[in-house]
């Protein structure tokens, strides 16, 4: 008889800067080469684009702006060349993770009466 087991993938648990957005956050930030400049207030970013680009023989200017209505309790995190981004993946701090962890490993423990087949029993 096999052993089930229960694989979980695993997190990627770099550390990156960020904030949670509440209806009191402000800030104004910039990246270190200037490019990007940004302004957070009433749960709007607005990020001001200004780049020079020499591609081949081709010289590029980029000048933009844009505005996103952010919902309070959103992480922004920090992008070196973007400046403050909404991430593509769900993020949370080291405390949350440990607690799903804990919550994961108290489901999938089992007991002597655990009829849900959750413990690793032979099969």
């Amino acid at each position: 008889m096999e052993k089930i087991e229960y694989y979980t993938l695993r997190p990627n648990l770099k550390q990156i800067y960020g904030k949670k957005v509440t209806k009191n956050t402000a800030f104004n930030e910039k990246t270190e080469d200037g490019t990007v400049t940004q302004e957070f207030k009433n749960l709007t970013l607005t990020t001001r684009i200004n780049k020079k680009n020499k591609v081949g023989q081709y010289e590029i200017e980029e000048k933009s702006e844009m505005k996103v209505k952010v919902p309070e309790g959103t992480i922004l995190i920090w992008d070196e060349q973007e400046g403050f981004i909404v991430p593509q993946y769900q993020m949370c701090t080291l405390d949350e993770l440990q607690k799903e962890i804990e919550d994961i490993q108290d489901i999938y423990k089992g007991d002597d009466n655990d009829t849900k087949g959750n413990e690793n029993k032979d099969i």
